[in-house]
């Protein structure tokens, strides 16, 4: 059998093979580079929020400090450039170190192992411009005894910009307005600062996952709370969130704003309504059997209730406060002072008129001459607790 030659150099396949393709191992690798990466990658990086592209989707960086902000977006950049720059018979790579790479010897056909590090930055003003030599090993063909090993240099060019999101906010945007209401009355001034701590931790969670999920305005109304947000999905959720920790009912309305320029479609804006219940701590409550409580808690779960006869602590689910009928009532609130102790009774004087009257002794602590608020009841008087 006659020896056989490379077309490109001419060396013997003896020599210089075995042959792929008619080329020696040599040639086979020139002419067939694996890292067809351009000189020069250029990526922008919001210059309000430090967010950047990824795979074409603006993300929030990992970390906020200037300098390795630029890298990482860089860094980004160039993996993106990397995994779309490969061979084609390349059919998997992975990232390592320098070091790693170093140690490598033999892989399988069709895997690319890739190092990168930057020789060269200067990111004191933008564009920031960082160098990145980039070296990779592969193989891909089953007859190369050694494996591709190239190395090129490309410059990432990191350009300022605007994105779409701080466009909008900076605009004035906004697609919902979440109304924090509280049935029958205004919101208190406790309720407020309850209401706009969670708020505000909600809206950091909400925007890891909904980058439009942001608060535009917050307006203090006399009745209530209106929180002006980037998207109808952060203000679901936000009222979601209120309903878990106060209760309450949570109520849609739509709005024509105009059209999409775009699509031609109808825009909306939806007004999201969370109205907590009328419900506060320490409001005096009954039922429709006539037991009369003292609200100890409100939450998402229900009521938390002070059973005034018995003095014992109940719990009401939100369906059964409405299936009971548990309303707050009128009242008449004073202090009147023990003056005597039965087994059965206790006779009291009222602080204000010095009028003595007996009751039926409660299933709590009481003390000749301490003072004691009180609460009458369509009639009743009832212990509420003693005077500190």
């Amino acid at each position: 059998m006659s020896e056989r030659f490379c077309y490109r150099c001419g060396i013997s396949e003896s020599e210089g093979g075995p042959l792929i393709a008619g080329l020696c191992q040599v040639c086979f690798r020139k002419e067939n580079p694996v890292l067809l990466i351009e000189g020069e990658v250029n990526t922008e990086l919001c210059q309000n929020c430090g967010s950047y592209k990824k795979r074409g989707v603006w993300v929030d960086p990992q970390t906020y400090e200037l300098e390795e902000l630029i890298f990482e977006v860089a860094e980004n950049a160039l993996l993106e450039v990397i995994g779309d720059s490969l061979d084609e018979r390349v059919r998997e790579f992975e990232i390592v170190s320098p070091e790693e790479l170093d140690e490598v010897e033999e892989l399988p056909v069709g895997k690319a192992l890739i190092a990168f590090q930057p020789v060269d930055w200067h990111i004191e003003y933008f564009p920031a411009i960082i160098t990145y030599e980039i070296r990779v090993k592969a193989r891909i063909h089953e007859l190369q005894h050694e494996l591709h090993d190239e190395v090129k240099h490309t410059t990432v060019y990191v350009r300022q910009t605007v994105c779409p999101r701080c466009s909008r906010f900076l605009g004035g945007y906004f697609e919902a307005i979440l109304q924090v209401r509280a049935e029958g009355r205004p919101l208190t001034e406790e309720e407020r600062k309850v209401i706009g701590k969670l708020v505000e931790e909600k809206v950091d969670e909400i925007m890891r996952k909904d980058r439009m999920g942001f608060i535009q305005d917050t307006i203090e109304k006399e009745e209530g709370l209106d929180f002006y947000m980037g998207s109808t999905s952060s203000a679901r959720k936000l009222a979601q969130a209120i309903k878990e920790r106060f209760g309450g009912t949570i109520s849609e309305a739509y709005e024509l704003v105009g059209l999409d320029r775009q699509t031609s479609r109808e825009v909306y804006r939806t007004s999201v309504s969370i109205r907590i219940p009328k419900f506060q701590k320490g409001d005096i409550v009954a039922d429709r059997r006539g037991n009369v409580y003292e609200v100890e808690r409100v939450d998402g779960k229900g009521l938390s209730l002070k059973n005034l006869s018995t003095r014992e602590s109940e719990h009401r689910d939100w369906k059964t406060v409405k299936r009971e009928g548990i309303d707050t009532v009128e009242t008449e609130r004073s202090e009147a002072m023990v003056t005597s102790i039965t087994p059965a009774e206790v006779q009291l004087m009222d602080m204000k008129t010095y009028e003595t009257y007996e009751l039926e002794r409660p299933n709590m602590e009481l003390r000749e001459g301490e003072v004691y608020r009180m609460v009458e009841v369509r009639g009743r008087k009832y212990f509420l607790d003693r005077k500190e």
